[in-house]
C-alpha cells in the first residue's frame, strides 16, 4: 500500500513540475495585464489580476497565442519565454473597440454600447504625456480646451461651456460647490495627475446621472485603487518618480506605495511640485512681453517698478503644491467591498498674473494680487455590494466630506492697505446607486443624491505696516447655505446585437438661503431664501450596422441651478466693474442633440466624427445693472460700473470633433484630432467660452519598451469681431491688430516626447515641447504659454 501512495505522490509531483508560470505585462508600463486569453492546442486559459497564468503539459515548442482586446496579439513558445524570464510583454493596440467606462451610469459599461461621446484618459496616457498639472492632462486629449489666468491654474472649456457649467467628479463625488463661479475656474489643479488611474470626459449634458452644472460635460476622475492579492501571500509594490522641466524649473517628486492580501489592501501616494517663474517663447507678438514688474517693498512707499532684465520671464508666476492620498480597502466576501479614501491638496500663494499686468494711466496698477493657499480635503467612504436580489443586483453607497479654503489678496501700488477676502466651505454628500439586470436585454440604473454646502466668508483690510485690520465686505454672505436632493432612473435596452437604446430622467430640488450684512451694503433686500427644481432626461441609440461601424444618435437636457456665487456675490469682475447680488435668478436650461459615427478598419485604424447642437435658455449672464438707482458705486476705493447676473438671453452653440487614427506599420501610427465650436447669443454676439478651432496631430512609434511621439498642436485665430464683448474689454490679454484692436492670433507648436522602460525597475521619460520656441497665448488666457521646454523624468519601481 505504501508503494502505491509513493507512486501517486510522484505522479502528482511530475504533473506539477510540468507546469510553468508565465507573467504577462504591459510592454510600456510593465504593469500586469489581467484577463489575457492564452490559447494552446489543448486548452484555453487566462491571466489573473497579477498577470500570471499557469500552463501545464505544454510542449516547449508548441505555439501559444496571447490575446487581449486592448493589446496586439502575440504568438510565442515556452522555450522563448524561458529566455525572457518567463515574461510576455504585450503592446497596446492603437485601436480599442471594447473600452469599459464607468461615468455614463456610475457602473461599468462597454463604451460601444453607449450613445454619448466619452473620452478616456488612462494612467498610461498620463505616463506618456507627462503633464505638470491635471489641467494640462485634460488638454492633452482632443475636445477639451484649457484657459489659464495664471500658471497655477487651468480652466477647461468643453463645447462652449466652462467653469460652473461643467461638472468635476472625483471617485464618484462631485467637487463643484456653492461658490464655483461662472468666470474661469481653476479648481481642477487640486487633483494630482500622478495619482489618477483613469479619467473619463462626458461631452454634453450629464445631468441625468450627475445633476446640476453638467451642461457642457462631466470630467470624472478615478484615483488609484488599492489592489488585493490573488494568493495567500501579501503583495506589495511602490514607485518613486522625479521630473525636472527647464521652462519653469519644475521640480517634482512623486511616491506611491501599496500592499494587500486577499481581504485587506492599503495605498499611500504623495506628490510635491515646485515651479519657478514661467518663461515664454522667443518668437511672437511683442505685446506679450513682460518689460517691467513691481517689486513690493516692506513699506508701500518702497514699492519699486523694476525693469525686467529678461522680458520673456513672467514675473511673478511661480508656486508650490503638495498632494496626499491615502486609501484603505476591505473585502470580507466576494460580494462586499469597503473603501475609505482621504485626499488633501494644498498650494502656496499663487500670483494672479493677469491682474499683475494691468496698467492704469500707463503705470502698473497692482503691487500684489495673489490667491492665498488653496486647500482642498476629501474624506470618502464607499460600500460596494454585488449580489442578486429582487430590486437590485448591485448597489453602491458613497458618502463624502469636503473642506475647501481659498483667499484673494490685493494691494494697489504705493497703497498701505491689503484687501483680503477668505472663503471656507464645508461640504457633505451622500450618493446611493443601484443596478439591476432584468434579463439579457434590459438593465436598470437608479439612485439618489443628497448634498449640503455651508459657506464661510470674511473680508479684512490689513494695514501692511501696523498689521491692524478692519472688516470689509466679504465676497459672499457669511453662513449662507446651498443644498440639493435628487433621484434618477436610467434604462438600457438591448434590442438585439445591433441596436442598444438608453434613456433616463432625473428630478432635482435645490435650496439656497443666507443673509446680507447691512453694515457694508444697503441692499433693497436683507436675505434670500430660494427653491428651484428641474426635471431632466436623455435618450440615445447606439446602432452597429456591422462589427466595424457604430452610429450614435442622442438627445438630452441639462440644467444649472443658481448657487451662492451666482445669487449673492459682490466682486470686481475686472478693474472698474463690480458685480452685485441678484436673488431673483432662475435656473438655466440646455437642450442638446448630437450624433456620432465611428468606423473601424480591422484593427488598423478608425475614424470618429461627432456633431452637436445645444440651445441654452435663460442663460445667466452679466449685464449692466442698477444698485439703488445708481449705475456706478465705489468698490474697494474705485468708482465701478454696476453689473449683475440676470436670466437675460438664450444662446445657440454647435460644432463637432473629428478623430482619425491609423496604424501605418505595427510599430508606427498616426493620431489626428480637430475640434470646432461655434456659438452666438440671442443678440448675435460671440460667446466668451467658445474657443477657436483647436487640435493636434501625432506620429507615434512604439516598440516593446520604447515610445516616441512627434506631434503638432494648433489653435485657430479670433479677430476682434470674433471676440466676445467681455474679451474685447481685456486688451492687456491680447495682441493688437492694425486698427489698434485686441485679437487672438492663431499658433502651432512642434513637440517631441518619449518613454523608455530600461528594466522592470527603471523607466525614463523626456522630451522637448514647443521646439521652435514660439511665443503665443492660448485664447482668453492671462499667462503666456511656455516657450521651448526640455524635461526629463525617471521612475523607480519596486
Amino acid at each position: 500500500m505504501r508503494y502505491l501512495i509513493l507512486f501517486f505522490l510522484l505522479f502528482i509531483f511530475s504533473i506539477n513540475s510540468n507546469a510553468q508560470n508565465i507573467r504577462v505585462v504591459n510592454a510600456i508600463t510593465k504593469k500586469p495585464v489581467e484577463n489575457v486569453l492564452v490559447i494552446s492546442k489543448k486548452y484555453t486559459t487566462q491571466t489573473n489580476a497579477q498577470g500570471l497564468v499557469s500552463l501545464e503539459n505544454i510542449e516547449k515548442t508548441e505555439p501559444l497565442l496571447f490575446q487581449h482586446s486592448s493589446f496586439l496579439k502575440v504568438t510565442t513558445t515556452l522555450e522563448k519565454t524561458e529566455g525572457q524570464g518567463n515574461i510576455v510583454e504585450l503592446t497596446e493596440a492603437p485601436i480599442r473597440i471594447d473600452e469599459v467606462v464607468i461615468s455614463a451610469s456610475r457602473w461599468e459599461q462597454v463604451k460601444s454600447e453607449i450613445p454619448f461621446k466619452i473620452q478616456n484618459i488612462s494612467s498610461s496616457d498620463i505616463l506618456h504625456a507627462q503633464p505638470q498639472t491635471t489641467a494640462d492632462m485634460l488638454g492633452s486629449k482632443g475636445g477639451v480646451f484649457i484657459q489659464k489666468s495664471q500658471m497655477g491654474g487651468g480652466s477647461p472649456m468643453i463645447r462652449g461651456f466652462s467653469a460652473n457649467r461643467l461638472l468635476l467628479v472625483v471617485d464618484g463625488i462631485r467637487m463643484n460647490n456653492a461658490i464655483y463661479r461662472s468666470g474661469n475656474l481653476h479648481n481642477v489643479i487640486s487633483l494630482d495627475a500622478n495619482s489618477l488611474e483613469q479619467t473619463e470626459v462626458i461631452f454634453g449634458p450629464g445631468t441625468v446621472i450627475y445633476g446640476s452644472d453638467a451642461l457642457g460635460g462631466v470630467m470624472s476622475f478615478s484615483t488609484v485603487t488599492p489592489r488585493l492579492s490573488t494568493s495567500e501571500e501579501t503583495t506589495q509594490k511602490g514607485k518613486i518618480v522625479s521630473r525636472y522641466s527647464g521652462v519653469n524649473r519644475e521640480k517634482l517628486i512623486h511616491g506611491q506605495f501599496s500592499l494587500g492580501n486577499k481581504k485587506w489592501a492599503a495605498l499611500l501616494s504623495a506628490t510635491f511640485s515646485d515651479f519657478d517663474d514661467l518663461r515664454m517663447g522667443s518668437h511672437g507678438p511683442d505685446e506679450y512681453l513682460r518689460p517691467e514688474f513691481i517689486l513690493p517693498g516692506e513699506k508701500p512707499e518702497n514699492d519699486h517698478v523694476i525693469k525686467n532684465e529678461n522680458p520673456q520671464i513672467q514675473t511673478p508666476t511661480g508656486y508650490r503644491q503638495l498632494n496626499l492620498t491615502g486609501k484603505l480597502r476591505f473585502r470580507p466576501t466576494e460580494f462586499l467591498d469597503f473603501t475609505l479614501g482621504i485626499h488633501h491638496s494644498q498650494t502656496s500663494d499663487i500670483p494672479r498674473y493677469d491682474r499683475l499686468i494691468v496698467y492704469r494711466n500707463e503705470t502698473l496698477q497692482n503691487a500684489r494680487w495673489y490667491y492665498g493657499p488653496q486647500k482642498w480635503s476629501l474624506i470618502s467612504g464607499q460600500l460596494n455590494y454585488k449580489k442578486e436580489h429582487f430590486l437590485f443586483d448591485k448597489f453602491n453607497l458613497l458618502a463624502g466630506f469636503q473642506n475647501y479654503a481659498e483667499s484673494r489678496n490685493e494691494r494697489k501700488l504705493y497703497n498701505s492697505i491689503l484687501n483680503q477676502r477668505v472663503e471656507n466651505l464645508w461640504i457633505y454628500s451622500v450618493n446611493i446607486d443601484f443596478g439591476k439586470n432584468l434579463n439579457n436585454r434590459n438593465e436598470l440604473f437608479y439612485g439618489a443624491e443628497a448634498l449640503y454646502n455651508q459657506v464661510g466668508s470674511t473680508g479684512k483690510a490689513i494695514h501692511v505696516i501696523s498689521g491692524e485690520s478692519t472688516n470689509i465686505s466679504p465676497r459672499y454672505p457669511d453662513g449662507s447655505e446651498y443644498s440639493s436632493l435628487a433621484g434618477y432612473l436610467s434604462w438600457k435596452f438591448k434590442l438585439n446585437e445591433k441596436f442598444i437604446f438608453q434613456t433616463g430622467g432625473r428630478f432635482t430640488q435645490t435650496f439656497l438661503r443666507g443673509g446680507f450684512d447691512p453694515v457694508f451694503y444697503a441692499f433693497p433686500f436683507d436675505s434670500f431664501d430660494m427653491k428651484n427644481s428641474a426635471l431632466n432626461g436623455n435618450a440615445g441609440l447606439a446602432w452597429h450596422p456591422t462589427i466595424d461601424w457604430q452610429i450614435n444618435l442622442s438627445a438630452s437636457t441639462g440644467f444649472r441651478s443658481p448657487n451662492i456665487d451666482d445669487v449673492a456675490k459682490v466682486f470686481d469682475s475686472e478693474p472698474g466693474n463690480v458685480v452685485v447680488p441678484n436673488p431673483g435668478l432662475k435656473p438655466e436650461f440646455a437642450r442638446n442633440i448630437e450624433s456620432g459615427i465611428t468606423r473601424h478598419f480591422q484593427g488598423k485604424g478608425k475614424i470618429e466624427v461627432s456633431a452637436f447642437y445645444t440651445h441654452l435658455k435663460n442663460a445667466m449672464v452679466r449685464r449692466d445693472f442698477r444698485f439703488n438707482g445708481q449705475d456706478s458705486i465705489v468698490y474697494d476705493g474705485i468708482l465701478s460700473k454696476v453689473e449683475a447676473l440676470v436670466n437675460a438671453e438664450s444662446a445657440n452653440i454647435y460644432g463637432g470633433t473629428i478623430l482619425l487614427e491609423f496604424r501605418i506599420l505595427p510599430e508606427l501610427r498616426t493620431v489626428n484630432e480637430l475640434t470646432l465650436t461655434f456659438g452666438k447669443d440671442s443678440e448675435n454676439l460671440p460667446l466668451r467660452h467658445v474657443p477657436p478651432a483647436f487640435g493636434r496631430s501625432h506620429l507615434q512609434f512604439k516598440k516593446e519598451s520604447l515610445l516616441f511621439d512627434l506631434f503638432v498642436e494648433f489653435n485657430g485665430k479670433f479677430d476682434y469681431e470674433q471676440l466676445a464683448p467681455d474679451e474685447q474689454d481685456k486688451p492687456h490679454l491680447y495682441a493688437t491688430d492694425k486698427d489698434g484692436n485686441p485679437w487672438s492670433p492663431g499658433w502651432w507648436t512642434l513637440n517631441l516626447k518619449g518613454n523608455y522602460q530600461l528594466s522592470k525597475s527603471i523607466s525614463f521619460a523626456g522630451g522637448i515641447e514647443n521646439i521652435l520656441d514660439k511665443r503665443y497665448r492660448t485664447y482668453s488666457s492671462g499667462i503666456v504659454a511656455p516657450g521651448r521646454n526640455y524635461f526629463m523624468s525617471i521612475g523607480i519601481h519596486f
